[in-house]
């Protein structure tokens, strides 16, 4: 397989800003700079895969288990770091990033914060291994996990500005931001620390924003 290179996509929908927890559209969690996040959990891909699915997989997780029908385990990968840029600077992901990321997610003005809103508490138990309380069983609990809006965050990004609506972008993920312009294109890098040391494929990832769908077309043409 011949590596490298420049992947180009397009979508339909600019961003109105970078904070991913105060936005609910895909255009900034899937389709903008919400790219260089990670999940806990991720709906599960692959060429043995039939689609639609709705199995999940660990991203940051290498394991998991439930303790009883409202207590769920999670063990990260110790090998995750944050993309090296100031103020997190590369350094490792431990549980309580996890905790604070969805404590903040789970703010009740937050749009996303439905998503949690069955979770009684998050305890880390020590730096890799965190548990969930539910209030009442939850059969989409995972799903919710995996959700490509339910990414971490890092503490000392949001504490910079107070927010995320204007970055910085910092997150754990295959891509790195390079720029982005609202209505433009969103540039990315691939990230030379990323914990799944065989992705991504290409070197430089572009997603432009083309509004017209004939104009999308001619330019996947």
């Amino acid at each position: 397989m011949t590596r490298g290179g420049t992947l180009r996509l397009a979508t339909a929908a600019g961003v109105r800003h970078q904070d991913v927890h105060q936005e609910a559209s895909p255009a900034l969690s899937t389709w903008g700079p919400g790219l260089v996040y990670s999940r806990l959990l991720r709906l599960k891909t692959g060429s043995d895969v039939e689609l639609p699915s709705m199995a999940v997989e660990c991203e940051l997780c290498h394991a998991w288990e439930m303790e009883d029908e409202r207590t769920f385990v999670f063990y990260l990968r110790e090998e995750v770091r944050w993309h090296d840029l100031d103020p997190v600077n590369g350094r490792g992901l431990v549980a309580e990033d996890l905790i604070y990321s969805y404590t903040r997610q789970r703010r009740p003005e937050f749009p996303n914060a439905a998503l949690l809103q069955g979770v009684k508490g998050m305890q880390a138990l020590g730096t890799t291994i965190l548990r969930f309380s539910l209030t009442v069983p939850d059969a989409d609990f995972l799903l919710s996990l995996a959700d490509g809006r339910s990414k971490i965050v890092a503490r000392e990004a949001v504490e910079l500005n107070g927010d995320l609506l204007n970055g910085p972008t910092i997150g754990s993920g295959p891509w790195v931001l390079e720029g982005s312009d609202p209505d433009v294109a969103h540039v990315f890098d691939r990230n030379p620390i990323y914990f799944e040391r065989a992705f991504p494929f290409v070197d430089h990832l572009v997603v432009e924003v083309i509004p017209d769908r004939a104009t999308r077309d001619a330019a996947f043409a």
